[in-house]
């Protein structure tokens, strides 16, 4: 995009974001002015400077789209969005009953599947894996479902009760 069409869109993108900056921190017109500074100065750079390498690359012709969408931004609308993905991000609360088998051993019995899966099938390979960890089979088909939520585990430290 050139560089005229670039600054009008940043400088309609800096409105927006003050608009969004005073509604979301109440204040009195003050307070609000010290936000709009702290906006500009350190997290609005980061933000703006992004923005501004993914104008770069847009075609001019996109100018007018940009304005429009702009223009239709509303801070209610922006912030619930925002927050709706933030707590998307969240670590959940992992609650229920405990694991019949520890998280050392349901972990080794996901290795152990996914090493006889390439030579035989995927009942045969649970059977065999079963047997050897004294797991029913749909106990271990249930542990395989969810071997990624036990991966994430793995990164946390574990608790003293599991």
């Amino acid at each position: 995009m050139r560089a005229e069409l670039r600054q009008k869109v940043m400088a309609k993108y800096w409105a927006q974001l003050e608009r969004l900056a005073a509604y979301l921190l109440p204040g009195k017109p003050k307070e609000k002015q010290i936000w709009r500074r702290v906006l500009r100065t350190k997290f609005g750079q980061k933000v703006m400077k992004s923005f501004e390498a993914s104008l770069r690359r847009m075609p001019d012709t996109k100018f007018e789209s940009i304005m429009a969408e702009l223009d239709t931004m509303d801070a209610v609308e922006v912030t619930r969005k925002a927050f709706k993905v933030g707590l998307s991000h969240l670590p959940k609360k992992r609650g229920g009953r405990r694991g019949t088998f520890s998280r050392d051993i349901r972990q080794r019995a996901i290795e152990d599947l996914g090493h006889e899966l390439p030579r035989k099938t995927f009942a045969e390979a649970i059977d065999l894996v079963a047997i050897r960890y004294e797991m029913t089979p749909n106990y271990l088909r249930k542990v395989w479902k969810n071997r990624k939520r036990l991966r994430q585990l793995e990164n946390e430290p574990k608790e003293a009760g599991r």
